[in-house]
């Protein structure tokens, strides 16, 4: 039987969705407990099939409503999401600009976004992408924290993310915002309508959305005008690539004055802009490509969504759900240099061979030059993007009971991009050739790259491509779904529930590459055309079964199992099961425990993605080895590669490859939570959950900073990471090679790194969550206090077999997901107050990271750590007749974010902090 405890949880579920039954309660506790549950309508919650009363369940789901997330100001779905407590490491965004492709994901537990499923009203669709999501057509968000296979399949390893769509919304909203940040600039706007009418027989909404975001440069702050680099006391300087405007070069016949090997004793050399004699590189010469390149990227986006359901039958309805996501979004970077070795003859009249030193005439050599192309402005990738989605379905109550769907979804995403500012090496090498040139009747002229201004607009025209390629992914999905009681049959604690379901789905992927890139005319981009498609069917059944109840101590205790099959046609047939328990000792104490094994199976993307060429930051081991403080073997293997004793390089970059492998093979996983919830009174609740996930076999990469670090840290380049690291001759256009080392490139940098999918880690990862919230009547007004917080123990990941254990808890490393460096806070917590009377409100939010330390610190360095950082964020509206006035501020107190040692994109953790800084905001809204 229900308890009256149990009866209400009920009504508080039942009024925050909206699902009561206008008759369900009235007033009166007296009548009979079971025929007052029953006029509760049962709902689906995120993490199980069975419909049920209670929103508490055994598996820890955090819930979010439309209110939690206007209070957050935000514009777009994605930095709310990505702010969550429960979120770590690195992800896609606004502050990603080198190596993003225009979409936002999460990654909960740091485990990567492709662990992390998100849905739409328990659904897939194709892109992931949280810009597709329009923020004014959500009704809430359910977050579940723990792993979730046996209920929606492969990639729900550390858990799922749920967007629920609005259904039955009456009338009409309109809403309007524009933010600016405090230094004037960034703006974003949204406008949205939302309507939806009613019947008797059904409902139907629809959701329009526009929002625009303007960038903000590198520039335009003074944390990353310029690349900094450690200046030896303490301080920072500024740095940038050691190939410039100006031009570097060397001579390339062994011995000459103008080699390492020459009595100059250098392979970076310039023309001075100013004496027009060759001198040394020093790093006044170096490039800011920083100045020139974004902080916060632009993006465009239109969505127009909508739902419908309609009464067929008393136990019949018919339900459509579509969407169309448009983004237009794109990144700048500093402009493409003459990497693939530029080579100037013997016989060009600017080669500087020419003249010795001095200026004095001598016997000219065939030159290689790095010389910037900044005359075009930079590097431009551009997405124009289109997230396409249709549902259709049934569903339905058979007379006892019983409750059964069925759906079809059609997911689609197209990704047309234009990549501008991309180079044609064979042309460039004929612009610095006299006698290729001169053959050549489109030829422009002859280019000298020893100096800055030199490339014009004819010579752009004849030697840059723009690069086009197309993406597209598509998603079929078909589910049918049956979950009831056993009837009459009833275990002596009370009914048992089940829910049993069939899915198919198919998935498909294309990468086209541009015309010119499959026959090799664009330098650094894969031309090799990816193509992948597989199909899978799977099973699940599902059982909520009560052990006892009413006992002392024992108000009740239920046991949940779950068990998935699921075969892709690709890989051999696999299972999960999924294990949960509920124990409540005495009214307002649930105590609550699950254990669960997960699949994976590699993504279309992770299969069949081209492999690229991406310049990936990492920590340069060899820097002043003669006298620095590295190990016996960092200094062995640095000696051993010909670096002299004072290495240095301007820009820590390495050219690594990315991509796909169609030889991978599923992750497994193993999750635990135990925790409980505590409601002692009305609008009060403690919850604690500890969580433990561990995964095999992960799909990831080693990481360009771990592979670089366990190779040099081995003897004599013993690690097997070491393989890895494969030189600049295996680049898609190979660079010029460094004299000494087969490692790197004329420059010094590492160069060749292959960073593409494999099965090669184990990941293992514990902690808590807590939250609390308590709201209570103040004055004329209602105060509601809320926490959230994750505290992690334990990150423990091991990228290669045979290597050490990294422990990433506190510190900040290279996320293994995205390779890119990433704070892994041991704390992150949320504290929001709010004030809210019939007249005006108020919401005051504190987020909070804990500080982190590096994970391979070294002695010396200006910073290995951050201390702990808030954000402060304040809102505040006024309500008069159907108008909503707000103002509000993120950031408010302008924090900015820390500088950290040898990460040199925006010279801190870009996917951890804040960038912009400060935030402004109004929104006006009107509903009618």
């Amino acid at each position: 039987m229900f308890t009256n405890n149990k009866l209400s949880k009920a009504v508080r579920l039942a009024v925050a969705f909206g699902a009561a039954s206008t008759a369900a309660f009235t007033g009166s506790v007296n009548a009979q407990e079971a025929e007052e549950a029953k006029d509760v309508e049962r709902i689906e919650v995120t993490g199980s099939r069975i419909k049920r009363t209670d929103l508490e369940s055994a598996s820890p789901i955090t819930v979010f409503t439309a209110a939690d997330i206007e209070a957050s100001g935000h514009v777009t779905l994605e930095k709310f999401v990505q702010s969550l407590p429960a979120v770590n490491g690195a992800a896609q965004g606004s502050n990603v600009n080198n190596g993003s492709a225009g979409n936002a994901t999460v990654s909960l537990r740091g485990l990567g976004s492709g662990r992390t499923l998100v849905l739409i009203n328990g659904r897939r669709f194709a892109s992931s992408d949280l810009n597709s999501i329009p923020l004014s057509f959500v009704e809430r968000v359910e977050v579940l924290r723990d792993g979730a296979s046996t209920v929606y399949g492969s990639d729900a390893i550390a858990g799922v993310v749920n967007f629920i769509t609005k259904t039955n919304f009456e009338g009409t909203e309109v809403s309007a915002q524009t933010d600016m940040t405090g230094e004037g600039d960034g703006e974003t706007y949204k406008f949205s309508v939302t309507t939806g009418a009613s019947s008797e027989k059904g409902n139907v909404v629809l959701a329009l959305e526009y929002s625009k975001r303007l960038p903000i440069s590198q520039g335009d702050r003074d944390f990353s005008a310029c690349a900094y680099a450690d200046d030896g006391e303490g301080g920072v300087e500024c740095v940038g690539s050691g190939t410039g405007a100006d031009g570097t070069w060397r001579s390339s016949a062994p011995g000459n004055y103008y080699t390492a090997s020459g009595a100059g004793g250098s392979t970076s050399w310039i023309v001075d802009p100013v004496t027009g004699l060759n001198r040394k590189l020093t790093s006044a010469d170096t490039f800011n490509y920083a100045a020139v390149s974004y902080m916060v990227t632009p993006q465009e986006v239109f969505s127009i969504n909508g739902s419908g359901r309609y009464e067929l039958t008393d136990s019949t309805r018919i339900f459509t759900e579509a969407g169309f996501t448009n983004r237009q979004s794109n990144q700048l970077m500093g402009a493409e240099g003459t990497f693939w070795g530029q080579v100037v003859p013997a016989d060009h009249p600017d080669n500087p061979t020419r003249f010795d030193i001095n200026g004095n005439a001598a016997t000219p050599t065939a030159v290689t030059v790095n010389r910037r192309l900044f005359e075009t402005g930079g590097r431009a990738f551009t997405q124009d993007f289109s997230d396409y989605r249709m549902v259709i379905g049934f569903e339905g109550d058979f007379e006892n009971n019983w409750s059964w769907d069925t759906s079809f979804n059609y997911a689609r995403y197209v990704d047309s991009r234009i990549d501008f500012g991309r180079a044609n090496p064979k042309r460039f090498l004929t612009l610095t050739n006299p006698t290729a040139c001169a053959a050549d009747a489109a030829c422009p002229g002859l280019w000298n790259p020893f100096k800055a201004g030199t490339l014009t607009d004819a010579m752009i025209d004849y030697a840059f491509l723009p690069n086009s390629p197309v993406v597209r992914g598509v998603t079929k999905q078909f589910q049918a779904n049956l979950s009831g009681d056993f009837g009459d049959f009833e275990l002596p604690a009370g009914p048992a529930a089940w829910a049993f379901g069939v899915e198919r789905r198919w998935e498909d992927y294309l990468n086209q590459p541009d015309g010119a890139a499959i026959i090799g005319e664009i330098y650094s981009v894969v031309g090799e055309k990816t193509e992948g498609q597989y199909d899978l069917n799977e099973a699940y059944l599902e059982l909520s079964a009560p052990l006892l109840a009413d006992l002392p101590m024992v108000e009740s205790l239920n046991l949940s199992a779950a068990v998935r099959r699921t075969d892709y046609n690709f890989l051999s047939a696999a299972s999960n099961t999924k294990l949960g328990l509920e124990w409540t000792p005495f009214d307002g104490l649930l105590v609550r425990a699950t254990k669960a094994d997960g699949f994976r199976a590699p993504s279309i993307s992770e299969l069949y993605a081209p492999q690229a060429e991406s310049n990936l930051n990492y920590a340069e081991p060899c820097t002043n080895y003669a006298t620095g403080t590295q190990s016996a073997n960092v200094k062995a293997n640095c000696a051993a590669e010909g670096l002299p004793g004072n290495f240095t390089l301007t820009s820590n970059q390495a050219s690594s490859l990315t991509g796909g492998n169609p030889d991978l093979t599923p992750e497994e996983s193993e999750s635990l939570t135990m925790g409980f919830v505590y409601t002692p009174f009305d609008n009060f609740s403690f919850a604690v959950d500890y969580f433990d996930i561990e995964i095999t076999n992960g799909i990831g990469t080693a990481g360009t900073n771990n592979i670089v670090t366990a190779c040099y840290e081995s003897a004599n380049f013993s690690s097997p990471l070491c393989a890895l690291m494969v030189g600049p001759g295996a680049l898609p256009t190979p660079a010029a090679p460094h004299p000494t080392s087969p490692r790197r490139d004329a420059l010094g940098a590492i160069s060749g790194v292959l960073v593409t999918n494999a099965n090669l880690s184990t990941f293992e990862t514990s902690g808590v969550d807590f939250d609390t919230s308590y709201s209570f009547d103040l004055g004329s007004g209602r105060l509601k206090v809320r926490l959230d917080g994750t505290y992690l123990e334990n990150y423990s990941y091991v990228p290669f077999a045979g290597e050490a254990e990294l422990k990433y808890a506190g510190k900040y490393a290279e996320d293994q997901w995205e390779t890119s460096p990433a704070a892994f806070s041991k704390l992150r917590a949320n504290l929001t107050t709010s004030y809210t009377t019939d007249a005006w409100s108020a919401t005051w939010m504190m987020r909070s990271m804990s500080g982190v330390d590096a994970l391979t610190p070294t002695e010396g360095n200006t910073s290995d750590s951050t201390g702990t950082v808030v954000y402060n964020d304040l809102q505040g509206s006024y309500y008069y007749d159907n108008m909503t006035f707000t103002l509000g501020a993120r950031n408010l107190l302008d924090k900015k974010p820390p500088y950290v040692t040898d990460y040199g994109d925006m010279n801190t953790l870009n996917a951890s902090y804040d960038t912009a800084g400060q935030y402004w905001y109004a929104r006006v809204s009107a509903k009618f």
